[in-house]
């Protein structure tokens, strides 16, 4: 058999497998999708952490939607740190601190997001810690949404629902679906204790558990991904909730989500590098499948490129036409099934995945751009990555 028909059924299968695996721990768990541990009588202290980096367009909305939050009573500290901004940002922040008494603004020369975050935390006393991005703003409830799945010991953090904020444009919109579905594959993960990142846009820790892990890695570009990694080596928990709400900005123009996606790709390689050690029996399904699943997605990526342009410079595209639509069947191979089957489950997978959002929909002309014209997209990400990595361009976020 060619090599290149070994790749491409030994590429089938293994999509085909994931996602007949999630599919049965959705059927497994379909009855606790929609469960939100209630909060105890007790609400514990919580610190929400805000680092900011030329932020003045949203950060106003961004402290505010805090201080409106249901659970102001628990709030003590709302932490705003300014990474050296060249913006209007500490201006916006320092009427907050002025007027509200558990408002901080603490100003530090540009070193990052996770030295701002590093810089917060060494000044945070509370049960609980929150972060949340300078251009993303939470629902009233979405904090006691959260706060329930404390009450296991096992769990070190929470994860949200993340929405895109208003999407007006096309591309917006395709990172709507890109968001809910990734959002509902999380959900899952949790089930099997395999979340693999704990979102800037917000995440809610218990503070003891850094003393234990340690602080955010100061030179990683993937400083969330880097902690759920770590949070996962010590065998904690990461919890998901779908009803804890945030909304973020996403990139408006196609060059900012290339640049975005490629900044993420290249810190995800060297997280992966970092924490190989989680390969293992040790850590349960996290390191016997979604790790190692994680790492062969990577080269699945270039071997899908490869395949297409064999496809295109060996004529096998002409071929296709040249036969004859009336007679494709006759020319019907275990590998075109199993294509069938496997674009048949990703178009199911989406519409299971979004119905579990309240009061999300989602359209067929959507569904038909992003399964057509952004998931290709994520090959391009790729080879971007690929390109700037063997340029050994430097690292910036």
């Amino acid at each position: 058999m060619e090599i290149r028909l070994l790749l491409a059924y030994g590429l089938s299968f293994l999509t085909l497998f994931a996602t007949v695996f999630f599919i049965l721990v959705y059927l497994e768990n379909r009855e606790r999708v929609r469960e939100s541990p209630k909060p105890p009588k007790k609400l514990p202290s919580l610190t929400i952490i805000i680092p900011a980096y030329n932020e003045e367009d949203g950060l106003a909305q961004t402290i505010q939607s805090v201080l409106d939050v249901d659970y102001k009573k628990g709030v003590k500290n709302i932490i705003v740190v300014d990474d050296g901004s060249k913006d209007r940002t500490p201006m916006i922040a320092r009427p907050f601190a002025e007027k509200h008494k558990n408002v901080t603004l603490i100003r530090q020369k540009n070193a990052g997001k996770a030295r701002a975050l590093n810089n917060a935390l060494s000044k945070t006393k509370t049960e609980l810690v929150a972060t949340l991005d300078a251009d993303s703003f939470i629902q009233k409830d979405a904090l006691l949404h959260m706060v329930g799945y404390f009450s296991d010991p096992k769990v070190a953090a929470v994860t949200p629902l993340m929405k895109v904020y208003q999407p007006k444009t096309v591309l917006e919109k395709l990172q709507r679906v890109e968001y809910l579905l990734t959002v509902f594959s999380r959900k899952l993960q949790s089930f099997i204790h395999s979340v693999t990142v704990t979102p800037g846009p917000l995440s809610m820790f218990r503070r003891n558990v850094f003393d234990e892990v340690g602080g955010y890695d100061e030179g990683n570009i993937l400083e969330d991904q880097e902690m759920a990694y770590r949070i996962q080596g010590h065998q904690y928990q990461i919890a998901s909730s779908l009803d804890a709400v945030v909304y973020t900005r996403v990139p408006k123009t196609l060059n900012a989500l290339v640049n975005q996606r490629v900044r993420w790709h290249r810190g995800g390689i060297r997280n992966i590098i970092k924490h190989w050690y989680l390969v293992s029996p040790k850590y349960g399904d996290f390191g016997l499948l979604v790790m190692p699943l994680a790492i062969l997605s990577i080269f699945a990526v270039f071997i899908v490129f490869l395949l297409m342009l064999y496809a295109v410079f060996s004529g096998t595209v002409g071929e296709l036409f040249a036969y004859g639509l009336e007679n494709i069947y006759l020319g019907l191979t275990p590998l075109h099934v199993l294509g069938v089957l496997i674009f048949t489950a990703t178009v199911a997978w989406a519409y299971l995945g979004i119905r579990q959002m309240q009061g999300e929909r989602l359209s067929t002309p959507v569904l038909a751009l992003y399964l057509l014209i952004y998931t290709p997209l994520i090959t391009f990400f790729w080879l971007v990555t690929a390109f700037r990595e063997l340029r050994r361009e430097k690292l910036k976020w």
